[in-house]
């Protein structure tokens, strides 16, 4: 199993995938899970490895896609006494299984090196290149005659403005800092893209002028609100190295915020559309058990119940026998 979970977590770490690693830390028996068990958890709720049975399967499903959202680690307790003690890194829950055990699951957040993705070959962008390739960021470089003798600390390096060339823009930032060479093509493809952050170095007029051309050209308000120009954050910068500080500055506190997948915080249409099918394939294979609150695989179910018309899954027999009792408690019909 280890040797499995070894090759899929190199799998979706080449993929560019976020995902969560659950450990079991510690146990009191009895409980199916043993210390040390291991489990890889996608963005999709999918669950590869073992951790535990139905009920702790729910509830580390359910913690893992917050942890991978907040990209925070967090401790989970699952007892029969359970607890109400709830932070930012610990969480209690009550074991609704009828083995009764207790188990402690370390969960963390696997977050794929971030992606920048500059366009341009001026001063400014050399200097952001050296930074936030020294920040640990994978660069890449697109500007007309670019070489990695121009960018030798960039990752790579391509004479053409073609986005089509990433497989994956999970976790890339975009910034356009052409200085005059092709600004307005640069940035309408840049927005025709899913990546959610798209920076364009430029004036306040420049700024209002691009917005006016991209309207033109058929591109959403909605998607060009998204714009972030002026680029970088305010920190009275004039020189190019402080520009490139200012802007590299606001791209690592983008990268650092707890996403949400709710609103319109995702940009684009395709981006939003991007994270709905991610939604959508959740809960087509998920439910959420109404007893405890936690997901429940459709896929060969094993304590379901049909109550006005609807098919209720359980984690365990536990919930189901607490549903049957009092099954106007638990469903809203």
């Amino acid at each position: 199993m280890f040797n499995e979970l070894a090759l899929q977590i190199e799998k979706h770490l080449a993929k560019g995938s976020n995902f969560a690693i659950a450990q079991v830390v510690d146990r009191i028996a009895p409980s199916s899970g043993k210390v040390g068990d291991k489990a890889l958890i996608l963005e999709t709720g999918e669950l590869i490895g073992w951790i535990g049975g139905g009920c702790v399967r729910g509830i580390v499903i359910k913690e893992a896609l917050d942890v991978i959202k907040s990209k925070r680690y967090r401790r989970v307790r699952i007892s029969p006494e359970g607890g109400t003690r709830s932070t930012a890194t610990f969480k209690e829950y009550v074991m609704s299984c009828q083995s009764k055990g207790t188990l402690e699951i370390m969960i963390e957040p696997v977050i794929p090196q971030p992606e920048l993705i500059i366009v341009g070959k001026s001063n400014i962008a050399r200097k952001l290149v050296q930074m936030a390739s020294a920040a640990d960021f994978r660069v890449s470089v697109m500007a007309t005659d670019a070489d990695l003798l121009m960018f030798p600390s960039a990752n790579s390096v391509s004479d053409k403005v073609d986005f089509s060339t990433f497989k994956n823009l999970t976790n890339t930032y975009i910034i356009i800092t052409t200085q005059g060479e092709d600004d307005e093509l640069s940035v309408k493809k840049a927005l025709e893209t899913s990546v959610n952050y798209v920076g364009f170095v430029a004036s306040s007029k420049k700024s209002v002028d691009i917005k006016t051309y991209l309207i033109n050209e058929g591109i959403s308000e909605e998607r060009i609100a998204d714009l972030r120009s002026p680029v970088g954050l305010d920190i009275n910068a004039k020189l190019a190295s402080e520009v490139a500080i200012s802007i590299l500055a606001e791209v690592i506190d983008d990268f650092r915020k707890e996403k949400s997948n709710s609103g319109s915080c995702c940009g684009s249409a395709d981006r939003s559309k991007t994270e709905d099918d991610v939604n959508d394939q959740f809960n087509e294979e998920y439910y959420i058990n109404p007893v405890c609150n936690v997901p429940v695989s459709k896929k060969n179910p094993k304590h379901i119940v049909e109550y006005a018309g609807q098919i209720v899954y359980f984690c365990c027999d536990g919930c189901k026998v607490s549903f049957e009792k009092e099954p106007e408690k638990y469903l809203k019909i």
